[in-house]
């Protein structure tokens, strides 16, 4: 299974994704570090992304991209995102997503504990 991280690491509270993707070694699973929409490939079944999220206190997994909000863009890459999901969905390009959304500060052995549980739900 791969599982697209976003991020910018140049940015410390957008680049948790990408820094706990390094240290998560579950075999069968591969983390692929995205610095655009344009690298997740879409002929896969189960889009699986990792990424940062506004305003929560855990890790949340979501799995309707609808929930996504375009109104509370930070930066051109949150747009980006969300944009592309949405339009590759509603092309029908795009079957199944699920987010792993991560705050954007916190404990980050708790944080990399709690993405572990879920990559093992999915």
């Amino acid at each position: 299974m791969k599982i697209y991280c976003f991020g910018n690491e140049f940015l410390e509270y957008d680049s948790l994704a990408k820094v706990i993707a390094d240290e998560i070694k579950i075999k069968d699973i591969e983390f692929i570090k995205c610095n655009s929409p344009e690298d997740i490939f879409l002929e896969e079944e189960k889009i699986i992304i990792l990424d940062v999220v506004e305003e929560i206190k855990e890790v949340v997994l979501i799995d309707d991209i609808d929930q996504l909000k375009d109104n509370q863009i930070t930066s051109l890459h949150d747009f980006d995102l969300s944009f592309f999901l949405k339009l590759k969905k509603e092309l029908g390009e795009i079957k199944e997503v699920k987010i792993i959304g991560i705050p954007m500060k916190g404990d980050k052995e708790k944080i990399k504990s709690s993405i572990i549980k879920l990559i093992k739900e999915i």
